[in-house]
């Protein structure tokens, strides 16, 4: 088994990712487990041999173990389910000096470490990403956080995990689009950090396709590798193309434009970035934008919802600070925080993408 390691410092850490095929069984040797009880919250659609996996090898610690399913997706992410989840917790005798884990999706960490940051006013936390989207992304850094009607991830707190786990062999049975959804993090992650992923996508295309285990360690372990670099510098570049994108899925998730999954919502928002980095004269980084998403089976384009709707969306997101700032190139792996745009500015960039 080969496993890569990633050292995870500064104010998110310290832990670890280990990222390799069958970690899931390796939890005990690659984690230290000093807890009397646990809780593995866990999509509820996950394959039952994948859930028997983890807690096979959390229980093999010596730690009394309960199973808590959750809805897939973004579901997942309200008051009501993190509810339930922390009073199945409680009725269990989870004390602070327990571990609450999360075996899923980025949204299912993202509940689950929200859980685990609240019960008894914080638990360790235990990310066991099984999506491409929440390896690469979701289940890094300590971002939690619950969803509520007026928009995505508003509600929520940063608490480190203990270590993150993720076995590349969940990705084997993980559907096409899930996989496509990660991979416009790894594009994101290649614009902003590691320009030598945006080849290495194209080059290894049918590896991926093949879902080739070893290929499959070396991508998550590289675009992990940009995540934590970034956090330890300019943190809010993580959100490229997310301004747009989380618009868009909010106003989706509002019956207001069509239900997107958080990659292609992105993918469409990085050449949203793109064209208004044309406009504010940053860069022309276009065609290069285009060639890796479409490289990856993403959309480029068909925005559908009205501007003006978009446009208060984007007022309500997590980085608005006096106005609505947006992530920009000035080059491939150079990204900088912008505010400050007029109106007209988005909404010609808008346009490119409807």
């Amino acid at each position: 088994m080969t496993v890569r390691t990633l050292e995870v410092g500064g104010w998110a850490g310290p832990y670890r990712i280990h990222v390799g095929a069958n970690t899931l069984s390796a939890i005990g040797e690659l984690v230290t487990l000093v807890h009397e009880r646990a809780a593995l919250i866990h999509d509820e659609n996950l394959p039952a041999a994948i859930v028997d996996r983890a807690a096979g090898a959390i229980e093999a610690g010596d730690v009394e173990l309960i199973r808590i399913p959750v809805p897939s997706g973004e579901a997942a992410k309200s008051f009501a389910v993190a509810e339930r989840v922390a009073r199945a917790a409680a009725a269990a005798g989870l004390h602070r000096g327990d571990l609450i884990a999360g075996l899923g999706g980025g949204a299912t960490t993202d509940l689950s470490g929200f859980v685990a940051a609240t019960y008894h006013r914080g638990v360790d936390h235990l990310a066991l990403p099984t999506t491409l989207l929440g390896m690469v992304d979701a289940s890094i850094g300590g971002k939690t956080a619950v969803n509520i009607p007026e928009g995505k991830n508003l509600i929520g707190v940063f608490h480190s995990p203990v270590a993150v786990v993720a076995d590349v062999e969940t990705l084997l049975t993980l559907p096409d689009g899930e996989m496509q959804s990660g991979l416009a993090e790894v594009v994101k992650h290649g614009l902003i950090g590691d320009p030598g992923l945006l080849g290495d996508l194209r080059a290894h295309a049918t590896p991926l396709t093949d879902r080739d285990p070893e290929t499959l360690t070396d991508l998550v372990a590289r675009a992990a590798a940009v995540k934590v670099a970034v956090e330890h510098d300019v943190r809010a570049t993580l959100n490229y193309g997310h301004t747009l994108g989380h618009a868009l899925e909010s106003l989706g998730h509002a019956g207001e434009a069509p239900l997107r999954r958080h990659g292609e919502a992105v993918a469409i928002g990085m050449v949203f970035a793109a064209h208004l980095a044309r406009i504010r004269g940053m860069s022309d980084l276009i065609a290069e934008h285009v060639d890796a998403i479409e490289s990856a089976g993403l959309p480029v384009g068909g925005a559908d919802a009205p501007f003006e709707a978009v446009v208060e969306a984007m007022r309500r997101d997590k980085k608005y600070d006096r106005g609505i700032r947006f992530i920009l190139l000035n080059a491939i792996g150079d990204a900088a925080v912008v505010s400050g745009i007029e109106t007209d500015e988005i909404r010609a960039a808008y346009d490119a993408v409807r």
